[in-house]
C-alpha cells in the first residue's frame, strides 16, 4: 500500500509525533494522541498498519528519551539492564498469547488496572517524590527481572499504557523516584517494543512514507518531553503521570460503553 502526502497532511502527521513524543517521554501515555491522530489523518489504514507504523516512531523517539535521562541520572546496570531483557523475552510471548485471547476481556482489564494505579497515587501523596528502596542491592536483579517481565508480558498482550504502567511498578514495587523511573522505563519500553514491531515489520505493517515524519516529530518531542521533566522534577512527572492514568480511564470507559 502507497501513501502520498502533502505538504500540509505531512505537517500534521510530525505534529501528531511530535504530542505523543512529548507525553511519552515523561511518563507514557503517548498512544492516547497517536492512535487516534493516525486513524483521523490516515483513515485508509489498517488499524496494524497505523500500530506498526506509529511504533516505529516511538521506538525511535523512546530511545531519545531514554538516552537524554540516562545522560543526566545515574541508574544502576544491575536495575536496568535485566530490566530489558526480561521485558524484550515476555513482550514476545504477550504477542503470542493476545491472538488466543477475547478481545473484552483485555479491554476490561485494562480499565481496572488505571483504576487501580489512580487510587493508590491519589491516595499516596509522597508517591515517587523520593527514593525509597524496598529492596537489598543484591535481590534488586530480581525485582528488575520481574518488573521487566510482568510489564513486557502486558506490553505484547495488551500495549496501551505499557510506559505509564512501566512508571509506576518501577515507583511503587521497586521504590524509585519518578525521574529515575521514568528513565529505567523508557529504556525498558523500547526493549518490550522492538518484539512487537518485529513481528509487524516483517509482515509488511510499516509504511515507512508516514512513519518519516513521525519519526521526526517524535524524537523532537521526546527530547524536550524528557529535558521539561529533568529540569522541573518529580512533583511534575507525578502530576503528568496522575493526568494520563485519568487520561487511560476516560478513554476505555468510552469505549467500552459505546461499542456496539
Amino acid at each position: 500500500m502507497s501513501i502520498e502526502l502533502d505538504a500540509t497532511l505531512w505537517l500534521l502527521t510530525a505534529l501528531a509525533g511530535f504530542a505523543a513524543g512529548l507525553i511519552d517521554s515523561i511518563v507514557g501515555g503517548g498512544g492516547l494522541v497517536l492512535t487516534p491522530a493516525m486513524l483521523n489523518l490516515h483513515p485508509q489504514l489498517h488499524i496494524l498498519q497505523a500500530i506498526g507504523t506509529q511504533r516505529t516512531s516511538s521506538i525511535m523517539g523512546t530511545s531519545v528519551a531514554a538516552w537524554n535521562y540516562l545522560r543526566r541520572i545515574k541508574v544502576e546496570r544491575r536495575i536496568l539492564v535485566p530490566a530489558c531483557i526480561a521485558a524484550l523475552s515476555a513482550s514476545a510471548v504477550g504477542v503470542q498469547l493476545a491472538k488466543r485471547i477475547d478481545g473484552e476481556v483485555l479491554k476490561w482489564t485494562v480499565l481496572a488496572i488505571c483504576v487501580v494505579l489512580a487510587i493508590y497515587t491519589v491516595f499516596r501523596k509522597d508517591l515517587g517524590l523520593r527514593e525509597d528502596r524496598r529492596f537489598h542491592p543484591k535481590h534488586e536483579t530480581m525485582a528488575a527481572v520481574a518488573i521487566g517481565a510482568a510489564t513486557g508480558f502486558y506490553n505484547g498482550l495488551i500495549g496501551p499504557g505499557t510506559g505509564t504502567l512501566m512508571v509506576f511498578a518501577f515507583v511503587s514495587f521497586l521504590g524509585l523516584d519518578f525521574l529515575k523511573s521514568s528513565a529505567v522505563s523508557k529504556t525498558t519500553n523500547v526493549a518490550a517494543d522492538l518484539s512487537s514491531w518485529t513481528v509487524l515489520a516483517l509482515g509488511g505493517f510499516v509504511l515507512w512514507t508516514l512513519a518519516i515524519p513521525l519519526i521526526i516529530g517524535n524524537m523532537i518531542g521526546s527530547y524536550i518531553g524528557s529535558h521539561m521533566a529533568i529540569k522541573r522534577g518529580q512533583g511534575f512527572v507525578r502530576a503528568v503521570f496522575l493526568v494520563i492514568v485519568l487520561a487511560l480511564i476516560a478513554r476505555q470507559a468510552w469505549q467500552l460503553a459505546t461499542q456496539p
